[in-house]
């Protein structure tokens, strides 16, 4: 992994990792150059920029600089951050890409959500990354599902949520609190455009495993959970899964 500091006034990103608390961050999957709705990553944290008091991630310098420190081949997992204490600043990291799944495991905790920044990316990535070690090790799971107080599922400590009621694509309720997710965004606005029903609902996590139910993220676009931990598990990943996970990897594009 190398990391990079942005220096406005010479408009360049400076070697070197910055030092502080992150404030915000994004994330996409590269693949030899192409990224998925890349835009719409850009405008996410520029919008969480704004909010913070930070105007410079607009630039078209910042994000020029940017893209030229990704290289043109390879696998990668970029990402973008606000970083700092009294004087924040931005930063950027070129990691390779994690191993992609298409299913997963999932341990749905006895306790709510314990984010305290649930709708900004970035401040509770530690304590989310601790959640999941302790899916991994103590119930034999990839990820964990988070709940709000009342007991209702809101998304995964890494990717958005999605279920599938017979044939009606279920979100979760505005209400809940939750990062808005760029691909759950895109995979929304396919089901409209293929006059799919879209119904954002309320749901618990004993509910959710009677449905097929996705979990989805810019890194491994759709993977589908093929066990609940102390839950029953799904049947087989039926032919709507693969027929999406494709369509959605072909939405790469030269960033």
């Amino acid at each position: 992994m190398t990391t990079w500091t942005w220096d406005g006034s010479g408009k360049v990103f400076d070697a070197g990792e910055p030092e502080g608390a992150l404030l915000a961050a994004d994330s996409w999957f590269v693949s030899d150059g192409k990224v998925r709705a890349f835009d719409r990553h850009r405008r996410r944290f520029n919008s969480t920029a704004r909010e913070l008091g930070f105007s410079e991630p607009s630039s078209e310098d910042f994000w020029a600089a940017l893209i030229d420190l990704i290289p043109p081949s390879g696998e990668w997992f970029p990402r973008v951050e606000i970083i700092g204490d009294d004087n924040p600043v931005l930063g950027f990291r070129l990691r390779p890409s994690p191993t992609r799944t298409d299913e997963l495991r999932v341990w749905a905790p006895p306790f709510s959500d314990p984010r305290q920044n649930p709708h900004v990316k970035g401040p509770d990535i530690g304590l989310l990354e601790d959640l999941r070690g302790r899916a991994r090790v103590d119930h034999n799971c990839d990820e964990v599902l988070l709940v709000d107080e009342r007991g209702f599922a809101v998304e995964s400590a890494t990717s958005s949520l999605l279920w599938w009621e017979d044939l009606t694509l279920c979100v979760p309720h505005p209400d809940l609190a939750q990062l808005p997710g760029v691909t759950s965004s895109l995979i929304q606005a396919e089901a409209l455009r293929r006059s799919i029903g879209i119904d954002f609902r309320l749901c618990t996590p004993t509910d959710l495993s009677r449905h097929e139910v996705w979990l989805v993220n810019a890194l491994h676009g759709i993977r589908r959970v093929c066990a609940w931990s102390g839950m029953p598990h799904p049947s087989p990943a039926p032919e709507r899964f693969w027929e999406w996970k494709t369509w959605l990897e072909h939405q790469m594009e030269s960033i």
